[in-house]
C-alpha cells in the first residue's frame, strides 16, 4: 500500500495521512505555509517536544502577520499551564479554553481536532498534539489517522471555527448558542458533507447520517478507538455483518482506559454470533476513527460511543467516493492483519463470570452512567447555568 495517495473528489484535493511522520509534516506544513489565518481546535495539547514545536511554529506564523487562533479543551488539557502560550499572545495570536474546569459544562467536551489554514486547507482526524500522537513515544505511541483536504468546502468548517472561538472567547462557553448551531447545521448535498456532533436535545447531524448509512449499508469496515454504541447503532451494525462480505471491525487491544476495552468486549459475543469479523489491534495503542460504509467514508474526531454520538462536540467529514473507500479498505485490511481476530472460541475462553461482570460494569460506566450524567447536564441544568454566563 503506498505511503502517499492523492484523490480529487468534487474538485477537492484529499490526501490520507496515516504514518505519524506524514501527519506531523502535514500539520507543520499547514502552519508554515499559511498566509492569512490559522485556526487550531484541539482536545489534548501536551507541552512536550511536539507541543513546543507546534507552539513555536504558531508563534512564528503570528510574527509574520498570520491571524492565529487556538482553542483548547480544558478537560483534555487540564494539566497544561496557562502560561505555555504567553509567547503566542505576545506575537499577536490568541488562544482560549473550551469550558471552565469548575462549572457544569465540564461534562461536555470539545473533542474536535482540526487545523484550518487560510480558510482553504485543513487537516482533520483523531489525533491530538503530543509526542505519543506522532510516533515519538516509542511503544506508547498511538496508531492514528488524518486527512488533508483543500477546496471550497473548507470554508464551511472555518466558519464553524469562528463560532467556536466567539462562543469561548471570554472563558465561559455559550452552550445554548452551540446547540442552536448544531441543530441548524446544514448537512447539504454532494459527495463531501461536514457533520457535527454535540449536546443537542435531538439526534445530531453526524449521528443521524451515520444511522441512515448503517440502516441501508451492505458492507462496513471500521477502525475505532472507543466502541460502546447504543443498542440502536449496534443492531444496525449487526444487520450489515450478517451479510456476505460484511467487512472488518478493528478495535483496540491496547488503549489508555481499560474500561473502554471491557465495554467493547461485552459486545463481542453479540456481534460475532451475527457474522462480524472482529479484530483487536495489538502492536500499539489504537486511536483511529475511520468508518467506511459501502462507498461512504467517515473521517474525523468521533468514536462510536455514546459520548461521541450525543454529548461531545465532534466534527466528521463524510466523503462519498468509491475509489477513496476502496483505498482505505486496504488500510483497514492491513491493520486487521496485524491484529488478533476475535473468534467465538477465543472470546469464550476468556469469558469467565468475573470478566463478564467486569465488562458489564465497564459498559454501564462508559455508556450508561457517563451518558446519564451528560444528558442531565445538557437538558436540565444547562439552561439555568447558561443564564449566568457573560455575553
Amino acid at each position: 500500500m503506498p505511503t502517499k495517495a492523492e484523490f480529487n473528489v468534487d474538485g477537492h484535493y484529499l490526501r490520507p495521512v496515516h504514518a505519524p511522520e506524514d501527519r506531523l509534516s502535514a500539520l507543520l506544513g499547514l502552519i508554515n505555509k499559511a498566509q492569512s489565518s490559522i485556526q487550531l481546535v484541539i482536545y489534548i495539547y501536551e507541552t512536550d517536544r511536539t507541543g513546543r514545536q507546534i507552539r513555536d511554529a504558531l508563534i512564528a506564523a503570528a510574527r509574520r502577520g498570520v491571524a492565529v487562533q487556538l482553542l483548547i479543551d480544558s478537560f483534555g488539557s487540564a494539566t497544561m499551564s496557562r502560561d505555555f502560550f504567553s509567547g503566542l499572545e505576545d506575537a499577536g495570536g490568541s488562544y482560549s479554553w473550551f469550558s471552565s474546569r469548575w462549572n457544569i459544562g465540564y461534562f461536555i467536551r470539545n473533542h474536535q481536532k482540526m487545523i484550518i489554514a487560510d480558510r482553504r486547507r485543513a487537516l482533520i482526524g483523531g489525533f491530538n498534539i503530543g509526542d505519543s500522537y506522532f510516533g515519538r513515544a516509542g511503544d506508547a505511541s498511538w496508531e492514528d489517522f488524518g486527512l488533508l483536504i483543500e477546496g471550497k468546502k473548507v470554508a464551511e468548517i472555518s466558519a464553524h471555527g469562528d463560532r467556536l472561538f466567539e462562543n469561548s472567547a471570554d472563558g465561559g462557553v455559550r452552550f445554548l448558542a452551540l446547540r442552536r448551531a448544531i441543530n441548524s447545521w446544514p448537512e447539504g448535498s454532494g459527495p463531501l458533507r461536514w457533520l457535527l456532533g454535540g449536546p443537542t436535545n435531538r439526534i445530531s447531524p453526524w449521528a443521524r447520517r451515520l444511522k441512515n448509512d448503517l440502516e441501508n449499508g451492505e458492507r462496513l469496515d471500521m477502525v475505532c478507538a472507543y466502541f460502546s454504541p447504543t443498542q440502536a447503532i449496534l443492531r444496525r451494525i449487526s444487520k450489515i455483518t450478517r451479510k456476505e462480505n460484511g467487512g472488518a471491525i478493528v478495535l483496540p487491544g491496547k488503549t489508555d482506559n481499560g474500561a473502554t476495552i471491557g465495554a467493547s468486549r461485552s459486545l463481542y459475543s453479540y456481534l460475532v454470533k451475527r457474522g462480524a469479523r472482529l479484530f483487536e489491534f495489538e502492536p500499539r495503542p489504537l486511536h483511529m476513527k475511520l468508518l467506511i460504509i459501502d462507498d461512504a467514508v467517515y473521517v474525523g474526531s468521533a468514536n462510536l460511543d455514546v459520548r461521541s454520538l450525543f454529548i461531545n462536540m465532534e466534527i466528521m467529514l463524510r466523503i462519498k467516493d468509491r475509489v477513496l473507500a476502496d483505498y482505505l479498505r486496504q488500510l483497514v485490511a492491513r491493520l486487521s492483519e496485524q491484529s488478533e481476530e476475535q473468534t467465538l472460541e477465543r472470546h469464550s475462553a476468556r469469558r469467565s463470570w468475573f470478566n463478564r461482570l467486569r465488562w458489564g460494569l465497564a459498559y454501564l460506566l462508559v455508556s450508561g452512567i457517563d451518558f446519564t450524567i451528560g444528558r442531565r447536564v445538557r437538558f436540565r441544568r444547562l439552561r439555568s447555568k447558561q443564564k449566568s454566563l457573560p455575553r
